[in-house]
């Protein structure tokens, strides 16, 4: 039989998708001026909690907002904003633990399609892709290394175990890098 409509609920443009945890589902969208984080209800849909910036982002073969899934890890959520605004926030209550500006940390320009790959979180850091690689502590957002800069790409960060080894791989324009 058919999947039956069990609830609908109107978002903001976006590309993001969802994370689900907990009987909630995060993601990002654009509303106006404003990009948010939000939860909602898995059961009915109902906002649970938004966390909004004062970031816009528009590109005319895709539209506006946010392109990155956020990440959830250790009961907080790791939204990477369109911009490169990296949010972490209770995964509860949405309350900000801190927040950076990647495309300063990185100094790379916001790319024609906007940052759109998902923080990875592993080993007490958050990893994203602007650009390049970089990780900041989990616990504290301070920035521990940058990788080099190998260009533009739409590409999230994954972790992989190869032949005995972990690595982190990320897709560049010419070809995957670890």
């Amino acid at each position: 039989s058919p999947p039956v409509e069990i609830w609908r609920k109107s978002v903001g443009p976006g590309w993001s998708s969802f994370a689900v945890q907990s009987g909630l589902i995060y993601s990002q969208e654009q509303r106006g001026e404003e990009e948010l984080v939000t939860a909602y209800r898995s059961a009915n849909g109902d906002l649970v909690w938004r966390h909004a910036d004062r970031v816009r982002f528009f590109e005319s073969n895709a539209g506006a907002g946010p392109r990155a899934t956020p990440t959830l890890a250790a009961r907080r959520v790791y939204g990477l904003a369109a911009t490169g605004l990296l949010n972490v926030l209770d995964a509860s209550t949405g309350q900000r633990i801190w927040s950076r500006n990647t495309a300063g940390d990185t100094k790379r320009p916001v790319p024609d399609w906007c940052f759109s790959a998902s923080p990875i979180v592993t080993n007490g850091l958050v990893i994203i892709y602007a650009g390049r690689l970089a990780a900041y502590e989990a616990a504290t957002g301070n920035l521990k290394w940058l990788g080099e800069s190998v260009g533009g790409s739409y590409s999230s960060p994954h972790l992989a175990t190869i032949a005995g080894d972990t690595q982190l791989l990320i897709l560049t324009p010419h070809g995957a890098a670890s």
